[in-house]
């Protein structure tokens, strides 16, 4: 049976064919988000922080900026942008120049004032 079973599983596109194969070596993106005060907030594009409520994360943080960060896609890779903050924005313990893109990885610790935002990637 097992040969049978095996037989099988190679007669499909994945094993067999260019496009299988191509298909099979595809990475599944999965989901980023930015997880902060027991909030879980999906990036799709691009999420504006600080304390204006017409922000997409709104921080009641009295030392964020009214508008503080922005993070965005870009292509497949996800940025942090600190927009001329008053107090800055620090990636893992670095405060990073203003007007920069700074690159995101899936565990990285975002500290905007006294709140902390991590980003979690889940497939």
């Amino acid at each position: 049976m097992e040969k049978q079973e095996s037989e099988e599983r190679h007669d499909t596109i994945i094993y067999e064919s260019t496009v299988g194969q191509r298909l099979s070596g595809i990475r599944k993106p999965g989901t980023t988000f930015i997880v902060f005060q027991g909030n879980k907030v999906p990036i799709v594009r691009r999420l504006t922080i600080g304390r204006d409520s017409r922000n997409s994360i709104t921080l009641e943080d009295s030392l964020a900026s009214r508008s503080h960060a922005v993070i965005q896609k870009i292509r497949d890779e996800f940025y942090i942008q600190d927009l001329h903050s008053t107090n800055g924005t620090f990636v893992n313990g670095k405060k990073i120049p203003p007007g920069d893109y700074i690159r995101l990885r899936p565990s990285d610790t975002i500290l905007i004032g006294r709140t902390e935002l991590s980003v979690l990637h889940l497939l």
